[in-house]
């Protein structure tokens, strides 16, 4: 407060007298408003918010400019952006928005402004779409006979965004590598340059939709740059518009011929990796964090539409261009998938790892397993270290034993993962001695699993459950492990796998097909499956 005071007796060259009667209005933009990289607000929703204010405490209010200069005296380095469809943009200050504690989020008349903000175009389309693609229909159905199905999806999108990390910082693309290969004919060094800048500001727009959770606006934003002749130029977008506009621009043609380069292809698909792990890490920063059930599926329906948006946007282009593209994409969607699936698997596992007498049954269900056996049958199979293998299921128990919580059972996983591969550690056989380990582990598990049902086990089901969120838990620690040691990505690491023509010697080898016979220390449970959040896990 001291600090926006001095700035406006500097620069403004308001008197001390004049600036202790502002004190209050200071004071309120502190106590409601705070900086937020990736979020946004319209100017006139700010303003308007102060009007209430001053109106309410009987305060006299200033003019629109000068409350502009007193946002900026307070909130430095804030931002101006025009937002919105052609004809009708408004402006926007990005940077800045409401404390989730402020009572201007109870306003009927802040949620209006939210959905100007979260919705900007034509609003019964709009909306329509948006409760179709977005997963948001059920809850703008529910809404009160006195709020508009466009004000219930926005106060959602807006509940949303706590979910997920606003403030992630958006890394910076490699350069493209052309090495000492001429250029085609057709284009040059400048046109490879401002290829640069356009997919940049590209995949900034599209971090900043998917940092608001308006996820059709994608596929108009795919089209727009893939296929720019596809959308009339007279009629409104759905894209978000900026004052910073692009100096240079490329025709369709130089495009596609930029894309066939072999180098730029390469370019492209590193900061396709970037760009997705980055989205990956806005839309689900804590896999094991409960989210609500509508932002699960809304993320869901996002990657079930994104190879088809990307595949109609790029249909004029060559199948290797399209094929790598969709490829990443792939990639993307499937860890949506997966990590959403873990989400949920989380959740449902929470209820039995929090009741006592689900984890006594379990116990004493577990003590009946014979692990002499499990262990001879496994051993001629896994050949892991038999100490290894006692005492993680010795920690198996007492942890069960000492009812841990699930962030707690998550680190006792990550100390196995890491004492597992301490070995490998810097060692180009890191991914392979990673992937065996998972394989171990599934058999182990598998056997364990076999023991319970053969006895008719009262807590089967609940271990079946267990079973499946430390599986999935498991190939999540270890994909991030094999990422931190190849130096790629997860997203990188797992579209290599989808794309076995261009597998990377680093991550397979030529004999891996084979279970291998390495004696990799320690393996317990489980074995992989895929599971879907539809099936009735609490029923379990």
């Amino acid at each position: 407060l001291e600090m926006a005071i001095e700035n406006l007796q500097k620069n403004e060259g308001i008197t001390s007298h004049k600036s202790s009667l502002l004190n209050s209005h200071l004071q309120w933009l502190l106590d409601n408003y705070e900086t937020a990289e990736g979020v946004s607000l319209p100017r006139s929703s700010l303003y308007n918010h102060y009007l209430r204010h001053c109106q309410e405490h009987k305060l006299d209010p200033v003019n629109a400019a000068s409350f502009g200069k007193l946002i900026r005296s307070v909130f430095m380095g804030l931002r101006t952006r025009r937002l919105g469809t052609r004809g009708n943009s408004k402006y926007h200050y990005y940077g800045i928005r409401l404390k989730p504690e402020s009572p201007l989020n109870r306003l009927q008349e802040d949620t209006q402004y939210m959905a100007m903000r979260q919705q900007p175009i034509h609003q019964k389309q709009r909306y329509r779409a948006a409760q179709k693609m977005d997963g948001m229909a059920e809850s703008a159905s529910n809404s009160t006979p006195h709020t508009t199905p466009e004000q219930s999806v926005a106060a959602q999108c807006q509940h949303h965004q706590q979910f997920i990390d606003v403030t992630h910082v958006f890394p910076e693309f490699p350069a493209p590598d052309l090495g000492n290969v001429l250029l085609q004919e057709g284009f040059t060094l400048n046109d490879v340059k401002t290829l640069q800048v356009l997919y940049r500001r590209h995949c900034e727009a599209t971090l900043d939709v998917v940092m608001h959770l308006q996820f059709h606006y994608i596929e108009k934003l795919w089209q727009s740059f893939w296929s720019p002749k596809a959308a009339p130029s007279d009629g409104p977008t759905a894209l978000p518009s900026s004052e910073e506009e692009p100096e240079g621009t490329l025709p369709k043609d130089k495009l596609i011929t930029l894309c066939k380069y072999e180098p730029i292809l390469k370019w492209m698909r590193s900061c396709d990796h970037i760009l997705y792990q980055a989205l990956v890490e806005i839309l689900i920063p804590d896999v094991l964090r409960p989210v609500p059930s509508t932002l699960t599926q809304a993320i869901r329906n996002f990657a079930k539409s994104l190879e088809g948006w990307l595949m109609n946007a790029m249909s004029e282009f060559p199948p290797q261009v399209v094929q790598t593209k969709v490829g990443v994409v792939s990639a993307f969607a499937q860890t949506l998938r997966r990590y959403t699936s873990l989400n949920h698997l989380a959740q449902a596992a929470r209820a039995v790892l929090q009741n006592t007498s689900q984890i006594n049954q379990m116990l004493s269900d577990l003590n009946r397993v014979d692990f002499a056996n499990v262990q001879e049958q496994a051993s001629w199979v896994c050949q892991c270290e038999e100490g290894m293998v006692q005492k993680l299921e010795q920690d198996f128990k007492l942890t069960l034993q000492q009812q841990s919580s699930l962030d707690q059972w998550a680190s006792w996983l990550d100390n196995v993962v890491t004492q597992v591969l301490k070995h490998h550690e810097g060692s180009p056989s890191f991914p392979k001695a990673a992937r065996q380990f998972l394989l171990k582990w599934s058999f182990y598990s598998s056997m364990v699993i076999r023991d319970l049902t053969l006895r008719s086990a009262a807590s089967f089901g609940s271990f079946h459950l267990i079973r499946l969120l430390y599986d999935e838990y498991m190939f999540y620690l270890v994909e991030h492990r094999v990422a931190q040691a190849t130096g790629e990505t997860p997203i990188a690491v797992m579209g290599e796998f989808g794309d076995l023509t261009s597998l990377s010697p680093t991550l397979l080898d030529k004999d891996d097909i084979e279970l291998g016979t390495e004696g990799d220390p320690g393996e317990p449970l489980v074995k992989r499956e895929r599971s879907e959040p539809g099936h009735p896990l609490q029923d379990i």
